[in-house]
């Protein structure tokens, strides 16, 4: 891309919990691979540790509480700090002289929605997950300028509620292979003292309910019946780990089931000698961890959900189950351990795959080409008169009451 003499102020604005996951890393490896000769990225976060973590990539990041209206936590309706949030969204655009507003999660979008008209700004919403109905309707997502879908899941809601397509594009998270090769690997055997015939399986994410960490360690305990050495790493933290840790006592798993914490350096544990990456998860709309796995030639093993079909290629770069099927994922387990070649060609076949289309220069270069496509078509900009549809709510809310009274209507007849 040629350079011009004035970059593009890109206004990239992050809500989520204080840690870095999913969307945060995806954030970073954005910023750290954007064209700055093209386009001059700032930062508006709630995250203290991702704002430190910006700051280091020379980039000016404002941080702040971002209280939502009708949202998760209480209070939700503070008038108040939402009158707030959209008086400073103003103040860093006219500030900064933005020329453009990406949302990286899809909660900010209910201020920016505002910011972006006062300022005549396109805003790109970037979403990480699938919103239900309430959450896409109280965060005005039918009403900016174009959305960012990490996965076709992601995107079918909202061609669903009746969004044109040309507003919206299916752009795979990308993974900066130089960052995960600059790291030691950490050998994991010798940290947690284990057997050279152990197969060890490595799980990242929060214990939630979503994650199904549950159902692993449910399929671990089939496993280890079935007389497979299997070992199980879990990485991530989160409200389910007390009956996680009341499970694994439950089934005398102590010495088969390591719980981690909330940790770093996943990058180390991919390269430090596991056999397999293993999810439970009954919805994941990509599956970063999985898609890095594949780059250390890892095999995976995962519920048929969501968009991870997309990133695991079902006995190609691994084995999917049905969701929420222990059985079925003790068996898989079984295979591979009796099958090492299956893996090691399974492991080569993922690598290649994401090599060729997951890495961070593809999606940077595909949202770069995005930026540019709006902020040349005035279409895109936001105005009291432009882009306020009422088509997509209108028809997702009548969808959804018929799919209540249907429901209702069934379970009369019963």
């Amino acid at each position: 891309m040629a350079p011009i003499n004035q970059p593009i102020v890109i206004l990239l604005v992050h809500y989520g919990d204080d840690w870095i996951r999913g969307s945060e890393r995806c954030l970073l490896d954005l910023l750290t691979h954007l064209d700055r000769t093209v386009f001059s990225p700032i930062v508006w976060c709630n995250s203290k540790i991702l704002a430190q973590q910006v700051t280091t990539l020379d980039i000016d990041v404002s941080y702040q509480a971002f209280p939502l209206l009708l949202g998760w936590n209480a209070p939700r309706f503070d008038m108040t700090s939402f009158e707030a949030l959209v008086s400073q969204g103003v103040s860093l655009v006219q500030y900064y002289n933005v020329k453009l507003i990406h949302s990286n999660s899809g909660a900010p979008c209910q201020w920016l929605n505002i910011v972006a008209r006062k300022t005549n700004l396109p805003v790109v919403a970037h979403l990480h997950c699938r919103y239900p109905l309430r959450d896409r309707l109280t965060l005005g997502l039918h009403h900016i300028s174009h959305i960012i879908a990490v996965s076709k899941p992601v995107a079918a809601q909202y061609l669903h509620d009746g969004i044109e397509s040309a507003r919206i594009s299916v752009i795979a998270n990308g993974i900066d292979p130089q960052r995960l090769n600059e790291v030691s690997p950490l050998n994991i055997r010798h940290l947690l003292n284990l057997e050279q015939q152990d197969l060890v399986m490595l799980s990242v994410g929060s214990l939630i309910t979503r994650k199904g960490m549950d159902v692993l360690i449910n399929a671990l305990a089939m496993a280890r019946r079935a007389n497979i050495p299997a070992k199980l790493v879990i990485v991530g933290d989160g409200p389910c780990y007390d009956e996680l840790i009341q499970q694994i006592q439950v089934l005398n798993l102590e010495r088969h089931v390591f719980m981690l914490g909330e940790r770093s350096d996943v990058p180390s544990l991919l390269s430090g000698g596991i056999d397999l990456c293993i999810s439970g998860a009954t919805e994941e709309v990509f599956g970063l961890v999985l898609a890095e796995a594949g780059l250390h030639k890892i095999p995976v093993i995962a519920p048929d959900v969501g968009g991870i079909s997309h990133v695991v290629k079902h006995q190609q770069t691994g084995l999917l189950v049905a969701p929420q099927a222990p059985q079925q994922m003790a068996q898989a387990i079984e295979l591979l351990y009796f099958r090492p070649d299956l893996r090691i060609a399974f492991g080569d076949a993922a690598t290649a795959r994401v090599q060729r289309l997951f890495l961070i220069e593809h999606h940077v270069r595909a949202v770069e080409s995005l930026y540019l496509t709006m902020l040349t078509s005035p279409k895109h900009t936001l105005s009291w008169t432009s882009h306020w549809s009422i088509k997509a709510p209108v028809i997702s809310i009548f969808r959804f009451a018929v799919t209540k009274i249907r429901h209702l209507l069934i379970r009369s007849e019963r």
